[in-house]
């Protein structure tokens, strides 16, 4: 081999490369999806609070400083990354993607959901409920794409707010599927916690790519200042909410279900700027830059 890439999370992949890589004196790119430290902060607060957390983020820096090159997705996680690790030039930022050719609106297609929430239901940080609470009041219907272990409990919760009849849960669906649910929907959702947790907060998932690629406008909820909500608003696409009031979220979702036509054509011409072929030239530009 003449150079080792990781992704991250999880960060055990880095960790593992770059044991291999110094053993081998090979160069190394680490590709960080996320910020997963911050995460674990609030999400594993009792291994953080004794110390097991900390043990791993220092490995884990240390592969990050023996790498050729880090890749990050924002902005924001750049400069994060950069006042860790007190590093300068060595940081790139190629966002996340979406295969434009798989998912693309279709006129066969009717437009018959009002929202879509793409989610792996394994994680807890969607803050759901919120959105369950903002679609009580109005008619508004809202197909869930996702499987995992919070699954049934979100079940109970549309139940008791007596929507499961205005909510749809699919279970898992392979990425080559997920076009039919997609452009069945009029607006896609992406929600978080509101906590003002830099991985919230410097990080935008990569459901959004895909809402973009099937003509979605996007609805974000979540804490102030979010570059979620600089990337939003930026690109005039949708709304973006960061006041913890379902009533306010209700509104805007009714009106942007209802104007969602005028977003169609905007949002797929933005989605093509985001095409996973297009971007992999950029880590194809860095590798050769490295290796050759």
């Amino acid at each position: 081999a003449d150079i080792i890439i990781t992704s991250v999370p999880p960060i055990l992949n880095a960790i593992t490369s770059y044991k291999i890589a110094r053993e081998h004196n090979l160069p190394l790119i680490v590709d960080i999806r996320d910020i997963w430290e911050e995460y674990a902060k609030t999400e594993r607060s009792l291994m953080y609070s004794v110390g097991i957390i900390q043990a791993i983020i220092r490995e884990y820096y240390e592969a990050l400083k023996y790498s050729s090159k880090i890749t990050v997705v924002t902005e924001p996680m750049k400069r994060y990354y950069e006042e860790r690790l007190n590093i300068v030039d060595k940081i790139a930022v190629i966002s996340n993607g979406t295969d434009t050719n798989l998912i693309k609106p279709s006129g066969e297609i009717k437009r018959d959901v009002d929202l879509i929430y793409l989610a792996d239901l394994n994680q807890p940080y969607h803050n759901l409920e919120f959105l369950f609470e903002a679609i009580k009041e109005e008619n508004l219907t809202l197909t869930i794409v996702g499987g995992g272990k919070y699954l049934p409990s979100l079940k109970d919760a549309t139940n008791n707010l007596r929507i499961s009849d205005r909510v749809l849960f699919t279970g898992w669906v392979p990425y080559e599927n997920l076009s039919q649910y997609l452009c069945r929907a009029k607006v896609g959702i992406v929600g978080r916690p509101f906590i003002k947790n830099i991985e919230y907060l410097y990080t935008i998932p990569v459901k959004v790519y895909d809402y973009l690629a099937a003509g979605l406008p996007i609805a974000g909820y979540g804490p102030a200042g979010s570059f979620l909500e600089e990337f939003i608003k930026r690109n005039n696409i949708g709304i973006y909410v960061d006041q913890q009031n379902p009533k306010i979220l209700s509104s805007s979702l009714v009106t942007l279900v209802r104007e969602y036509g005028k977003y169609i054509d905007k949002v797929r011409k933005l989605a093509e700027c985001f095409d996973r072929k297009r971007i992999s030239q950029e880590m194809v530009a860095i590798i050769k830059n490295i290796i050759l």
